[in-house]
């Protein structure tokens, strides 16, 4: 079941739901495979960083598996990203100074979903 205090979470593959988790064993894992910003546009390292979350209760899914189940990758990308960002600030949202180390000129994450989705732009806040 999700929570936000251990960076749990649910995502479902085909009707069956799987449970992520990323503890500091699997965070560092994806960095040490994916540094400190994979990209989840990217269904090779979706399926990559997912397989790294789901290996404690679901060590057969590996992102090859993951990769042949085929996900909406949107939905997917989406889940994943909550059950890190859970893992890395708990049920809090990052403090403003972690959403600004993406870098001057680098869109944020949902605004580049919601681009290539085609569901046009989402306002940018103040501080962007």
């Amino acid at each position: 079941m999700p929570n936000p205090i251990t960076g749990t979470a649910l995502v479902e593959i085909q009707g069956k739901q799987y449970t992520l988790r990323f503890d500091w064993e699997a965070i560092a894992q994806v960095n040490a495979v994916h540094g400190d910003g994979p990209n989840m546009f990217d269904p090779i390292v979706v399926a990559s960083v997912a397989a790294i979350g789901m290996q404690k209760y679901h060590p057969e899914m590996t992102a090859e598996r993951i990769r042949e189940l085929s996900p909406p990758l949107i939905p997917f990308a989406a889940a994943v990203q909550q059950a890190l960002q859970w893992a890395y600030f708990g049920a809090e949202k990052p403090p403003a100074s972690e959403k600004k180390k993406a870098g001057p000129g680098k869109i944020g994450w949902w605004r580049r979903i919601s681009q290539r989705a085609g569901m046009g732009s989402i306002p940018k806040h103040s501080g962007d």
